[in-house]
């Protein structure tokens, strides 16, 4: 065997190893932890079993502060004092499919199996965001092995790794319908992206991408795959449990919720601006152990201006899609410029755009990797970034490195774009 036929081997076994010790390092850790964004799921489908279905979302108050239906801490806490607890701020139809579960499987099996659901996922995505970039043979695997690792071990995706935060499943479904479009398969397209938006409301915001590039196809799928769940759930859950989720989602765009992983200009503003006005929130967590974040209403204005830069944001969205009719990197931009102007943005939230980091160093060279290296070593879930809101320059310190890192990132996707003018032109 020579050289040149034995360096391809190693190489190729090296990243094999790579991948798979982020596979188990990522998967002990989630393992150990008990995934409480799951958990919210799988206790409004045991009050959708008991038919309390007064107990599935929160009270709407002023606005939204993210505490719990009413009796769940003693439902939980009668068999678990240690339980973390979240509200369920998804359709009506999951819970009803998880009422079902709850009779026949427990939260333990239920969250294994979403575990490796989606670890699975995530490596999927990373793997279509290199495909959606051209790349292909060795250099898409290093690329694919590098991304996963690198991400699997930072704070924010190993944090929804171990909570099993059902972004991970969205984040593929976006990028998969992208890639689908990327090749022509457009109505599949989008009815993958309606299946997204049918988990987490927000994937609806990228059909101004079908629309830039005039993909009608893939909008009339969006629209049949997205009116058929809607009524199947509506059948199975009835029309008031979706009424009551549509007040909720109504009053979450007149919300901002504060924590160390709330990467949004909102978050940034109440956390800063506004924070006099910061309602203190806290409910139990774990025995003897409060877990407290910040929440207030947005004035009218504030509301007013928020949907205004919302919609100059979809409207830019389009028209570059419509220049750049074949760039990938037109997918990270969106996902960065929504999430940073939605009011409830965490950390994970930019994993649509987080799988698409590794293209950066082979299309801008040292800035590229730079960039990649530093954001690596900052999200690394070695670095305390929890502490990050103690810092002196304000209680939301984390979001002012990680929120300008990130933006920063937009913008180098966004000069990728533009040199790849002479492409689609």
């Amino acid at each position: 065997m020579t050289e040149t036929t034995l360096k391809p081997i190693i190489m190729t076994a090296f990243f094999c190893v790579l991948v798979a010790y982020g596979v188990f390092i990522s998967s002990v850790g989630a393992v150990a932890t008990q995934s409480a964004d799951l958990f919210a799921m799988w206790i409004a489908g045991e009050f959708m079993q008991m038919g309390r279905v007064d107990q599935i979302y929160p009270a709407v108050g002023a606005y939204f502060d993210m505490t719990t239906p009413s009796d769940w801490w003693a439902h939980v806490s009668a068999t678990d004092e240690t339980a973390r607890i979240f509200p369920y701020i998804y359709p009506p139809i999951w819970a009803k499919l998880a009422s079902y579960l709850t009779t026949v499987t427990s939260f333990a099996a239920f969250d294994l199996a979403f575990l490796v659901i989606h670890q699975a996922a995530l490596a999927a995505t990373v793997f279509l965001a290199t495909r959606m970039c051209g790349l292909r043979g060795m250099t898409q695997l290093a690329v694919f092995a590098m991304t996963y690792a690198a991400l699997v071990l930072t704070t924010p995706i190993g944090l929804a790794l171990a909570e099993n935060q059902p972004q991970i499943l969205v984040s593929f479904l976006i990028v998969f319908a992208f890639e689908r479009a990327q090749f022509g398969h457009l109505r599949s397209a989008g009815a993958i992206l309606a299946i997204a938006a049918a988990i987490k409301v927000y994937p609806l915001l990228f059909i101004v991408i079908f629309l830039g590039r005039r993909q009608w196809s893939a909008i009339v799928s969006f629209a049949a795959v997205g009116g058929a769940l809607g009524l199947t759930s509506i059948a199975l859950a009835g029309w008031p449990l979706h009424a009551e989720y549509l007040t909720l989602i109504q009053s979450l765009t007149h919300s901002v919720v504060v924590t160390n992983f709330s990467f949004s200009i909102d978050a940034y503003l109440a956390g800063t601006v506004f924070s006099d006005e910061l309602v203190k929130v806290r409910q139990p967590r774990v025995v003897e152990l409060d877990s407290g974040w910040a929440a207030l209403g947005k004035s009218p204005l504030w509301v007013s201006i928020s949907s205004f830069a919302n919609l100059c944001a979809l409207v830019l969205i389009a028209w570059v899609a419509a220049k750049r009719p074949h760039s990938a990197l037109v997918l990270p931009v969106a996902a960065i410029l929504l999430a940073l102007l939605s009011p409830l943005s965490w950390a994970y939230t930019y994993l649509t755009a987080f799988v698409f980091f590794g293209i950066l160093p082979l299309r801008l060279g040292v800035f590229g990797l730079g960039l990649t290296i530093i954001a690596a070593v900052f999200f690394h879930r070695a670095l305390p970034m929890a502490t990050f809101g103690n810092l002196d320059f304000g209680l939301t310190g984390g979001w002012l490195i990680a929120g300008s890192l990130i933006a920063l990132f937009g913008a180098a996707f966004v000069w990728v774009i533009w040199q790849d003018r002479e492409q689609d032109g």
